[in-house]
C-alpha cells in the first residue's frame, strides 16, 4: 500500500487536499487531507503541489523500429515520463513495417515494450494496396482485435510505405471502421493544392521559410476537412482530425458538430504559441507539417480550446535527426518536425493557465480526461478515481525555469521554446503508482515497466 500525502487535485476547478492510496497500481482510496486512514509500507509527500490524473498525449512518432536514428521508444518514452506524461499512443506510420495488420502490430510491439518508461497504445493502420486487395477488411478486425485505438489516414504522404487515400478509399475504408466501432484519424490537407503550390515555389527556386508556408498552402487543410466530413456525413462513422491547425478548418469543425456528426479534433502547442511570423525569423527549427498559419488562426485555436469546439491537445511528436536534418539553407530539404512530448505540459500551464486562457480543469479534460473518454481508455486512465490506474502528473505550478537543450530526453535536442522561461514544472510523475521522474533526480523509472494499454471500446 502507498500512501500520497498532501496532494490537491483539481475538482470542479476548485482545489481539494487529498490523501491518495494506491495498492497494485491502482487507486485504492482518495481522502481529506487531514485524514489520515490506512497503514501503509509507503508515502510519497508531493508537498501541496497539484497532483493532475496522468496526462495523455495522443498522437506521437517515436519512429520505432525502422528510423530510430530520429527517435526510439526508450528516448521517446523518457521524454514522456520527463514531460508529465503517463501515456502516449503511437503513430502506425512512421516505422518499419507500418502498423497495417496483426503480425506487423506483434512485431512492433516486441521490440518497444522492453524499451517503455511509460504506457502506451497503438494507432493502426490501412493502405490503399491492403483497399485495392480486399485485404483492409481482414487487417482492420486484426489490429481491432490486438487492441488498437483508432485507424490513421493521409490525405497526402510523403511515405513509401504509408501513401495517401483516395476519397472512394476512404469512403470504403471509413465503413469498415465503422463496423469496428473505433476512430478514422486524418492528417488533413488536400494533396492536389499542396503539389502544385509546393512544386510552384521550387519552380520559382525559393528556399525561404515562407515558401514553405505558401506551398503548403492555407486552403489545403479545410479542403480536406470538408472532403472527409463529407464521407462521415454518409457513412456516419467516428472522425478525428489531428494537429487542426486553421481557424476555417475549426469552422468546419463546429459545423460538423452542430449537424450531430461524430466529430472530433485535436491542436499542438506549436500552433498555439507560434506564428508564420515566428517561422519566417526562426527557419527550419519550426517547419512542421501542416505549417505554422496567421495570429488570428492562432487565437481562434485557443477560443476552440477554451469553448469545447477543440477536444484536445496533442504534440505530434517527430523528432529530426538533430542538426544534421534542420541545418540546411533551402527550407524545402530539412526535416518537417519538432520533439514535443517533454515540453507539452509546461507549455499550456506557461502559455494557457498562466496567461489566463485556460483553468486548471481545462487543462486536464483537454490532456487526460477527454482523450481517456474518446479513444476508450476510460475509466483506467484520465481520472483520479478509485480503481483507476494510479497515473498522477504531480505539477509544482509556480516554479519559474528554463529550457536547456541538455535536460530534453528525447534524442532530438532542440526546441524553438530553447531558452524560454516557464512559469510550471512537472515535479514528479508516477505510472501506475511508480514513480517514473523526479524533478530533482529525472528519470527513475525503469525501461521496460511501460505497458501496451488497450481500448475498451466494443
Amino acid at each position: 500500500m502507498l500512501r500520497i500525502k498532501n496532494a490537491r487535485i483539481v475538482k470542479n476547478e476548485e482545489l481539494k487536499e487529498v490523501n491518495i492510496y494506491v495498492e497494485r497500481g491502482k487507486i485504492k482510496d482518495i481522502v481529506p487531507g487531514d485524514e489520515i486512514l490506512l497503514p501503509v509500507e509507503k508515502e510519497i509527500n508531493v508537498k501541496g503541489n497539484i497532483v493532475f490524473p496522468g496526462f495523455i498525449d495522443p498522437h506521437v512518432h517515436f519512429d520505432d523500429p525502422g528510423f530510430t536514428e530520429r527517435e526510439d521508444f526508450e528516448t521517446g518514452t523518457r521524454s514522456a515520463a520527463a514531460g508529465g506524461i503517463t501515456t502516449i499512443i503511437d503513430m502506425p506510420c512512421t516505422s518499419i513495417p507500418p502498423v497495417t495488420n496483426g503480425k506487423n502490430f506483434d512485431y512492433k510491439l516486441n521490440i518497444v515494450k522492453p524499451k517503455a518508461y511509460v504506457d502506451f497504445a497503438f494507432w493502426g493502420g490501412v493502405t490503399p494496396q491492403q483497399v485495392e486487395s480486399g485485404e483492409y477488411r481482414k487487417s482492420l478486425k486484426e489490429l481491432k482485435d490486438k487492441g488498437i485505438i483508432g485507424v490513421k489516414f493521409y490525405t497526402i504522404s510523403g511515405m513509401k510505405l504509408y501513401p495517401r487515400m483516395t476519397v472512394p478509399d476512404m469512403d470504403k475504408t471509413f465503413r469498415a471502421v465503422k463496423e469496428l466501432n473505433l476512430i478514422c484519424a486524418i492528417h488533413a490537407e488536400d494533396c492536389y493544392l499542396v503539389d502544385y503550390y509546393s512544386n510552384l515555389m521550387q519552380e520559382m527556386r525559393r528556399e525561404d521559410p515562407e515558401s514553405w508556408y505558401e506551398g503548403r498552402t492555407y486552403e489545403a487543410e479545410p479542403e480536406a476537412i470538408w472532403s472527409v466530413v463529407a464521407i462521415t456525413e454518409k457513412v456516419r462513422n467516428k472522425l478525428h482530425i489531428v494537429h487542426l491547425s486553421t481557424k476555417e478548418g475549426l469552422n468546419i469543425i463546429r459545423w460538423a458538430k452542430v449537424q450531430g456528426l461524430d466529430v472530433s479534433t485535436e491542436t499542438c502547442p506549436q500552433y498555439l504559441i507560434f506564428t508564420i511570423e515566428d517561422f519566417k525569423k526562426v527557419g527550419s527549427l519550426l517547419k512542421i507539417a501542416p505549417p505554422l498559419r496567421k495570429e488570428e488562426d492562432r487565437e481562434e485555436l485557443w477560443r476552440g480550446l477554451k469553448d469545447g469546439s477543440i477536444d484536445f491537445i496533442s504534440t505530434d511528436h517527430a523528432a529530426g535527426k538533430y542538426p544534421e536534418e534542420k541545418s540546411e539553407s533551402n527550407i524545402w530539404k530539412n526535416y518537417a518536425g519538432i520533439p514535443g512530448t517533454q515540453l507539452a505540459v509546461p507549455t499550456i500551464l506557461h502559455y494557457g493557465y498562466h496567461q489566463g486562457r485556460l483553468t486548471l480543469g481545462e487543462i486536464q479534460k483537454l490532456m487526460s480526461e477527454n482523450i481517456a473518454q474518446r479513444y476508450g481508455l476510460h475509466p483506467q486512465k484520465g481520472v483520479i478515481k478509485v480503481g483507476g490506474d494510479a497515473d498522477f502528473t504531480v505539477v509544482d505550478l509556480d516554479k519559474k525555469w528554463v529550457v536547456e537543450p541538455s535536460k530534453l530526453e528525447s534524442k532530438g535536442k532542440y526546441s524553438p521554446l530553447i531558452e524560454k522561461e516557464l512559469t510550471g514544472k512537472i515535479y514528479m510523475t508516477i505510472v501506475r503508482g511508480e514513480v517514473v521522474y523526479k524533478e530533482d533526480k529525472g528519470i527513475v523509472g525503469t525501461k521496460g515497466y511501460g505497458k501496451l494499454i488497450k481500448t475498451k471500446i466494443k
